[in-house]
């Protein structure tokens, strides 16, 4: 059966005349010298007995070992419309890809891009099934020596997976840019993207237990990492959007995207990150994550979102500085979950910057900042009651060594509001806040300086009979080492019935 399948689909790409569900177009380069690699591919496969499962993309891979340069570049598109095994498959990406790597010391770099989507549907057995899919647009890379590792994937991909007379079903796309540059400048230095992939990942599923229980899940995603040690320089970015859905069997007709599904979610924005290390046994750090989530499992409904940064240095040597900064610019994200038209969990928020930078300018000198803002909430049974929990928080936090020349600051302003609510008919609950926002955590341990603030518009809890609460806890100190300044603004509502 396997078998069979495989060759179905070889026999699709093979004549794509006589099927009509494949096109490609573009193409691709590639050069090197010295030692080392260049890989890239674009493909269907099935995988599975009798299980259908597809996967199409381009990938941009270099790599080199000692001395010596590779690089290479794709452009091109494809998609596919099949229906097999009573499932609908409906997967695709375009764009360009690229990937450079070069030393010129003893050593080994890998960079690698990508642009593409997967799509799966699992029969579980007496009418159950398990759909799910991905799409990503990604970068990622290190080094080791002296050279540079750059990555870049521009373009967007899509899934969407369907049960045959059900209205079970999931989708999924990312349209957007990341770009890595890493840049080692000595023989020791170290760079890399932390081994995680930068750039736009969304993931939806669906599925329907043995049992009878149903579940939906959508997770979307911006990221950003990168990491320096030695004398090492890094760059990196991801921008645009990335969604997904699904529905289960007892979702409503007609379907309409990120509006009517199970679970959805979507996250739209910029991050922008930099790091750079000066001398021997300096480091420093970013990440940036802008992500949104929602889950429903048989009666309990959960979603959470929100973007958050994060920097740090630790200084050894006596350069002149080290140093490391991310910014996560015009952000947006929401997820929503219901269980019917009236049990409904929703999340949701914009931002115009929330940012993390840290500067060291001495040997024996570190810092350390982030900031962050979540919304969460669920509505659950429990006990044979119902209830509902929320939390959403904004925060900003920095640290620096005492009597050193370091400094960490965080921010989110000026412009933004967030919701998030859960209701059935009966009670609703909700929090939320609009901007006018300036939280702010700095501290400068060489004068030393601290300061704090958590301004915020307005910020409220609604939950009529049950337990609400705000507070805008706050801590400043240079009486111990290290330094530091921390501020949040907090409502939060548990209620049941």
């Amino acid at each position: 059966m396997r078998y069979n399948y495989i060759v179905l689909l070889a026999i699709m790409l093979l004549s794509g005349e006589a099927f009509a569900d494949v096109s490609v177009n573009g193409g691709w380069s590639s050069f090197g010298d010295g030692q080392g690699s260049s890989t890239g591919i674009s493909h269907v496969a099935g995988c599975g007995g009798g299980d259908p499962s597809i996967t199409m993309g381009i990938t941009s891979a270099s790599s080199v070992f000692g001395a010596g340069k590779f690089s290479d570049a794709k452009a091109g598109n494809q998609q596919i419309d099949i229906e097999i095994g009573g499932l609908k498959f409906s997967v695709g990406y375009g764009g360009s890809v690229g990937s450079e790597v070069e030393l010129t010391s003893p050593g080994s770099a890998m960079s690698s891009s990508f642009i593409g989507a997967t799509a799966t549907g699992l029969p579980t057995g007496n009418g159950s099934y398990d759909i799910f899919g991905s799409a990503d647009l990604s970068t990622e890379g290190y080094l080791s020596g002296m050279g540079i590792a750059k990555a870049s994937a521009k373009g967007s991909s899509y899934y969407g997976v369907a049960k045959v007379g059900s209205p079970s079903e999931v989708w999924g796309e990312v349209d957007g840019e990341s770009v890595m540059n890493l840049h080692g400048m000595s023989s020791d230095a170290y760079a890399s993207t932390c081994g995680s992939k930068n750039g736009l990942h969304t993931n939806s599923r669906t599925t329907l237990s043995i049992a009878g229980v149903e579940s939906a899940i959508s997770t979307s995603r911006i990221t950003n990492y990168a990491s320096v040690v030695n004398s090492a320089r890094g760059n990196v970015s991801s921008s645009g959007t990335a969604q997904s859905g699904a529905w289960t069997q007892s979702s409503s007709d007609p379907k309409v995207k990120l509006s009517n599904e199970a679970a959805a979610s979507s996250s739209v924005g910029d991050i922008r990150g930099y790091v750079e290390s000066n001398g021997l046994k300096d480091a420093a750090s970013i990440s940036g994550v802008l992500i949104s989530e929602a889950s429903l499992t048989g009666s309990d409904l959960e979603v959470s979102g929100g973007p958050a940064t994060y920097s740090s240095n630790a200084q050894t040597s006596s350069a002149e500085r080290t140093y490391s900064e991310v910014w996560i610019n015009d952000s947006s994200w929401g997820s929503v979950t219901r269980l019917e038209p009236s049990i409904t969990a929703v999340q949701w928020g914009n931002l115009s910057n929330i940012g993390s930078g840290t500067i060291t300018q001495e040997e024996g000198s570190y810092a350390t900042s982030f900031g962050n803002v979540k919304m969460s909430t669920d509505y659950r049974s429990e006990g044979g009651s119902i209830k509902s929990t929320g939390r959403m928080v904004l925060d900003t936090y920095s640290e620096a060594s005492a009597n050193k020349r370091a400094i960490a600051g965080s921010m989110i302003s000026p412009t933004g509001d967030g919701n998030m609510w859960t209701g059935d008919g009966v009670m609703k609950n909700e929090a939320g806040f609009v901007g006018g926002l300036f939280h702010y955590s700095f501290v400068d341990a060489s004068i030393p300086s601290v300061r704090t603030t958590n301004i915020v518009g307005q910020a409220w809890v609604r939950s009529p009979g049950g337990n609400e609460s705000i507070i805008q806890p706050f801590f400043v100190s240079t009486e111990r080492d290290p330094n530091m300044a921390w501020s949040r603004t907090q409502g939060d509502y548990d209620r049941s019935r």
